[in-house]
Formats: structure tokens, sequence, C-alpha cells
């Protein structure tokens, strides 16, 4: 009984609910999301554009900033999410790709010269979903490695990111990553394990700013870890 318990502490639901509230808060709450959108999901969609049809639409970085700034200057659009049952990242890939046509659209009705490759371009959205889910998988971990690593800097547990990167990341032995540190490779486990806690809550507050609550996220986390594989 004692997991759920430990869970809800590193996890609280007010971090569950980032997004919402920030949205809420105002113009420099906007700001927030907006940053935190581009941090996360504009590679995966770049990828997704790159390996799609629609890369003959143009170019990959000015069609995913033309779409934010479309997009997230309406209040309606983040709030047309809050009230839908999607994940965060199927609701931009989705509005991406409306974006694209619209924008097609609107080029072709002021007369602008298009290529039959471009509209015969829009006809499969979904043929690389899975070039962005996992795109985003590997978005969400480095930004959790990023995340943990200045939580522990925070805390005084520089020491215990180290060991937790060297050993997890760099593959190697607990009696190699002690040395530096003056410490015996069972405390170098300890400590390493310190540190995954971290990066685990920071994957856990990620994924439930997509849309994940705590009835669905460890799910969602089984789901990462299979596309990361």
């Amino acid at each position: 009984m004692s997991k759920p318990r430990q869970r809800k502490e590193a996890f609280p639901a007010t971090r569950m609910t980032w997004i919402r509230d920030r949205l809420d808060s105002g113009e420099e709450g906007r700001r927030d999301v907006t940053s935190h959108l581009m941090e996360v999901y504009a590679e995966p969609l770049r990828i997704y554009l790159l390996g799609s049809s629609f890369r003959t639409a143009g170019e990959p970085e000015e069609l995913i900033n033309g779409f934010f700034a479309n997009r997230l200057s309406r209040k309606e659009y983040m709030d047309g999410w809050r009230s839908s049952d999607k994940r965060l990242r199927r609701w931009l890939i989705n509005g991406l790709i409306f974006y694209i046509k619209e924008e097609y659209r609107r080029q072709k009705k002021r007369g602008a010269p298009l290529s039959d490759e471009v509209e015969a371009g829009l006809e499969d959205p979904t043929d690389q979903y899975r070039a962005f889910e996992q795109a985003w998988a590997a978005s969400v971990v480095r930004r959790a490695m990023s995340m943990a690593s200045i939580r522990c800097t925070h805390e005084g547990l520089g020491a215990h990111w180290d060991i937790f990167v060297r050993h997890h990341i760099q593959q190697q032995p607990y009696a190699m990553c002690c040395r530096e540190h003056g410490v015996n490779a069972a405390r170098a486990a300890v400590m390493s394990r310190t540190a995954a806690t971290r990066f685990r809550d920071a994957v856990r507050e990620l994924v439930s700013m997509d849309g994940a609550d705590e009835n669905t996220i460890d799910q969602e986390i089984a789901g990462l870890r299979d596309m990361m594989q």
C-alpha cells in the first residue's frame, strides 16, 4: 500500500495540471505553455514532417513555427484540447495537419503556384505517426534528464546524478563510478537509485502534461518504454 502513497507525494495533482493552470493565469502563463510545447513537441513534429507525405508542403521549421504562432495565439485552441480526451501530442499533430491543409488552400485561393506533388502529399496524414511517437518519447526522456539533473543539483545531489549517468547511460560498473566520489560500490548503488527516483518523477510529470492522469500514467509510461525500444 505504500507505493501509491509515495507516488502521490512525489507527484502531486498540482503538477499533473500544470498546463491547465498556466493557461488560466494570463498571458505570461500562456507564454510558459508555448515554451514547453516548443521544447518537448517541436522536434517530434519536425521528424514527422520529414518522413511523411507532408514533406513536400514546405520547410518543417517554418511550418511548425507558423502552426504554433497561429494556433497558440487563439485561446480556444488549447481550451479545445482541455475539453477533449486526446493526448496533447495527438492534439498537436492533428492540429499541424489541419494547419498545413488550411495554408495550402489559402495559398491556392490566392493563386500561388503550387505543384501537383504538394497537393498529392496532403492525402495521407497518418503515414508517419509511429516515427512521431518515437521522437516524442525520446524528447520526453531528454527533457526528463535535464529536469532531474537540475533538481539533483538544487538538492545537493550532484554526485548522485553523476553516478546515475555513469552507470545507467555510460554503462560503467559501480566499482568504477564510486572512485571519484570517495564511496564504495554499495553506496554508489544507493546514490544512483536516489537520482533515478528524480528521473522517474520527471518522466511522470512530463507524461502527465501530455494528458495522462493517475489512472493511466503507468500505462502511458510503459508505452513510452516500448516506443524507445
